[in-house]
């Protein structure tokens, strides 16, 4: 993090609505935190939502807050660094290969995606990767139980906002990306074909009618990995982060996996970084 984003990326899209000369965040810093660095602010406040909407407020970050980050005045480009949502070629590319980071870590801040929801008229996606806005305030593993418990089915095929969804519609629209769902099922191959598929096609509404919706993705169950596929590894990280057994409320394997992997992503690059002291000291 340097304090900066490229407001004319598209991959940075709504955040003119959170960052902009009215808006609270950016009040609240200009008027009590501008002695720290936009970068370290930003993080810090990544931290306290994490905080305050995991549950029981368990995951707390401030004892593996570092500070001393540099801003920087302009970073055009910068967005290019993200991962776009078509694959998760991405996801190796951005977190694996440019950060340094492991499977484990990459996986665990998908997870982060249980938080907030997509807006078409930002990102071209639209809902939330959990089941209500409600459940979407609230930081645990429900993004993880998602992927695997309901049927997720392609939308957009063909088109550059391609995703997934699940549900009649009609109420909460939900959300998937490429790049979620290629966590734990193997759909490359058929989404550069434009082949639909569904993750379960075994589930079924009362009614009788398969829960997959559409009837063509109903007829091919989306493959997952081999035992022999390198992205085996993502999807055992993912059953990891569920806990074990479903029903469960066990929050612990997700919280201390993102709790690494944030720290590592939230310094990379950063060789100058001093932990928070307990107290301050008198002059």
């Amino acid at each position: 993090p340097d304090g900066c984003y490229d407001v004319n990326h598209p991959s940075n899209d709504g955040l003119e609505t959170i960052w902009c000369r009215n808006c609270a965040l950016r009040l609240l810093y200009e008027k009590k935190y501008s002695g720290l660095s936009r970068a370290d602010f930003w993080v810090a406040s990544a931290n306290a939502v994490i905080r305050q909407t995991s549950v029981r407020n368990a995951l707390n970050l401030k004892e593996t807050f570092k500070w001393g980050r540099k801003d920087r005045a302009a970073c055009r480009g910068s967005g290019d660094r993200l991962p776009e949502s078509n694959s998760c070629n991405e996801v190796e590319d951005v977190f694996l290969t440019k950060m340094g980071l492991r499977w484990k870590d990459a996986v665990a801040l998908m997870g982060g995606h249980t938080l907030g929801r997509g807006d078409r008229s930002f990102s071209g996606h639209h809902g939330t990767w959990v089941d209500t806005d409600k459940d979407a305030q609230v930081f645990d593993k429900a993004y993880y139980e998602e992927l695997f418990t309901n049927p997720w089915r392609p939308r957009n095929m063909g088109r550059r906002n391609q995703d997934w969804t699940t549900g009649r519609g009609g109420g909460n629209p939900r959300v998937m990306l490429n790049t979620d769902v290629c966590l734990v099922f193997d759909i490359e191959e058929l989404v550069k074909q434009e082949k639909p598929c569904c993750t379960r096609t075994n589930s079924y509404y009362p009614d009788g009618t398969n829960r997959c919706v559409d009837r063509e993705a109903a007829r091919k169950k989306c493959p997952m990995y081999s035992q022999h596929d390198e992205r085996q590894v993502a999807t055992d990280h993912v059953r990891e982060m569920l806990g074990g057994s479903s029903p469960n409320n066990n929050n612990r394997p997700f919280y201390t996996a993102f709790a690494e992997a944030w720290g590592k992503a939230t310094t990379v690059g950063q060789d100058n970084l001093l932990p928070l002291r307990g107290r301050c000291e008198r002059t």
